[in-house]
């Protein structure tokens, strides 16, 4: 803008966006007026606001990105965290499986060994009283045998003196015969002691043998029970292996149940256990009957495990 002669010169730019004025201070001495060209300011300046308004979309646009790819990134995570926790289900699923199996397994085997332990013990049993009969009928020939050369020695000294008393002119014989016989005589009455202790021998080994095989029966007549009630166990629980509890058992001559105490029981039997076992001797009436009637308990005791 050209200023009057008289005024002092003044140099005025106003930007578009009134961000900024421009004034310059009066000058002392005079200068020469001159046109600012404005068309060119603007240009300027809207190519500045442009530049900076494709800044705030390019930092937009890099905002919307980043966030549409954290979001991504946190749909990636979650879903390798669902997988993780999918797989450590399936682990811990075939983990506990596999446990169960082994478990089943160890309880198969204990089963077996334990079967296996008492057939051999019956074994055992059934092998001991035949040696026990064997030594039985050993004895009783011994003693046969004994009677036999006492009988054998009785008529030999029936005929001695017999033939003392044909020689009875001849004195010294006589004498020497009498002698003899009185030497046979001890010598009988020696082997006959002899023979008593055997016979009293064999028959305290008899009497300690049949004891034995009495005890042994009795040992197989009370797994039996054991064997027939263990049979007989059901439970829906699950129980330890280590459990046991001793059951007392009344019952009658038939083998019918009249009375079941759960009692000495380990820390391992649940309460579940003991209703179980006591179930189990009810469901096993009647009781195996013993080998020989004489060996009839009315009260029975022996420990229960699963």
């Amino acid at each position: 803008v050209n200023a009057p002669d008289n005024q002092p010169e003044f140099i005025k730019v106003s930007l578009v966006d009134k961000a900024q004025q421009t004034e310059t201070v009066k000058h002392t001495q005079p200068m020469k007026t001159f046109a600012v060209d404005s068309e060119l300011v603007n240009l300027r300046i809207a190519k500045i606001k442009q530049q900076e308004e494709a800044k705030l979309q390019q930092q937009k646009d890099l905002e919307k990105q980043t966030d549409t790819e954290r979001k991504r990134l946190a749909n990636i995570q979650e879903k390798q965290r669902i997988a993780q926790k999918k797989l450590a289900r399936e682990r811990k699923k075939a983990q506990d499986a596999k446990k169960k199996a082994d478990i089943e397994k160890q309880k198969q085997i204990v089963q077996h060994n334990r079967t296996l332990a008492e057939k051999k013990k019956t074994e055992q049993a059934i092998k001991e009283a035949k040696l026990a009969e064997k030594k039985r009928l050993v004895a009783n020939e011994k003693v046969a045998e004994a009677k036999k050369e006492r009988k054998k020695e009785e008529l030999k000294a029936k005929q001695i003196a017999l033939e003392i008393k044909k020689r009875n002119a001849e004195k010294k014989k006589l004498e020497a015969e009498t002698l003899q016989a009185r030497l046979l005589k001890e010598q009988e009455e020696e082997e006959a002691l002899l023979q008593r202790e055997l016979a009293k021998e064999a028959s305290q080994e008899r009497k300690i043998a049949k004891a034995k095989e009495m005890q042994n029966l009795k040992s197989v007549y009370i797994s039996n029970i054991a064997s027939t009630v263990k049979s007989n166990w059901r439970t829906s629980a699950r129980i330890s292996d280590k459990a046991e509890c001793t059951l007392s058992i009344v019952q009658t001559p038939e083998g019918n149940v009249t009375s079941v105490k759960v009692h000495s029981c380990n820390k391992f039997a649940s309460k579940i256990f003991k209703n179980d076992a006591e179930k189990a001797v009810y469901r096993s009436q009647p009781l195996p009957k013993p080998p020989v009637e004489e060996l009839f308990e009315r009260n029975i005791n022996f420990i229960f495990k699963p």
